[in-house]
């Protein structure tokens, strides 16, 4: 199954046959277990019975929340969504990931209208000197070297270093975008790269140690549209470290269209073995 019938598999509810290549280590990549989780619930909205006859309406993606509950290989998935509420401004939804019976993430989300308000602030961190996109050499796939879904994705990095290098920074910043553009780039391709990235405190370590979100929140600024994100788009990133200890890290990160509108804000709980 290539990317777009995943997600249309998910957006259907039941059975996905997730790729294989998808992965990052043993388990399937964080990001598209996101994109999978996202397309379920939006396709039970676009479903729902409205009581009136009219079309539903699927309002653009405020908010997303996954817990990474247990790893989940390669094959069959079980995915299901549901609505927790329906209101006036803003929709809630809940999906499942299961795999044997066996729950291995969850997700809430939150999609709301666009309303008037009085209140408009600049976002507080501009987009970075990141330099010219097509200067910089991705990273290439390596089998058994590189994460497997690099295969779908390309990463070109400018700042930071590479994972367990023994680096003495822990922030990293850099240019995402997939390596074959779909028709139409969707809220689920951002939620794709926004995770593309390895977690930046694991550049630290001096020797390979095992690492993976548990929690990921990730909060759109930007409506996706196809004026303002081309199918073939890249977003600018630039993730910080703001504590680490006790085997578990915390950073945020913050996703940049090339024109610098800030397009989103990723938050995560990382575990670290090491």
């Amino acid at each position: 199954m290539s990317l777009t019938s995943m997600l249309e598999a998910a957006a259907r509810g039941g059975t996905v046959e997730v790729e294989q290549g998808w992965t990052q280590g043993r388990a399937i990549f964080g990001g598209l277990t996101g994109a999978l989780l996202l397309a379920a619930m939006k396709g039970c909205l676009r479903s729902r019975d409205t009581g009136d006859g009219s079309a539903p309406v699927v309002h653009p993606l405020r908010s997303i929340t996954v817990s990474f509950i247990g790893p989940a290989t390669t094959g069959p998935v079980e995915v299901d969504a549901e609505i927790l509420r329906v209101g006036s401004n803003v929709v809630q939804c809940q999906a499942t990931v299961r795999q044997e019976g066996a729950i291995v993430a969850t997700a809430l989300a939150a999609f709301g209208k666009h309303r008037q308000s009085s209140i408009s602030v600049a976002p507080a961190h501009p987009m970075p000197a990141l330099g010219d996109p097509t200067a910089i050499e991705a990273f290439p796939y390596i089998e058994k070297l590189t994460p497997e879904f690099y295969q779908f994705v390309e990463l070109r990095q400018v700042g930071g270093q590479l994972p367990f290098s023994g680096s003495e920074t822990a922030d990293l910043s850099g240019w995402a975008s997939l390596r074959e553009a779909p028709e139409r780039f969707e809220e689920e391709h951002l939620v794709v790269l926004a995770d593309a990235w390895p977690p930046a405190p694991i550049q630290m370590l001096d020797g390979f140690a095992p690492g993976s979100s548990l929690t990921w929140t990730l909060e759109l600024i930007a409506e996706v549209g196809p004026e303002a994100f081309p199918a073939e788009s890249i977003l600018g990133y630039a993730a910080a470290t703001d504590a680490a200890r006790d085997g578990y890290a915390h950073t945020h990160a913050m996703l940049w269209r090339p024109d610098g509108e800030l397009a989103a804000i990723s938050r995560q709980t990382i575990t670290v073995f090491g």
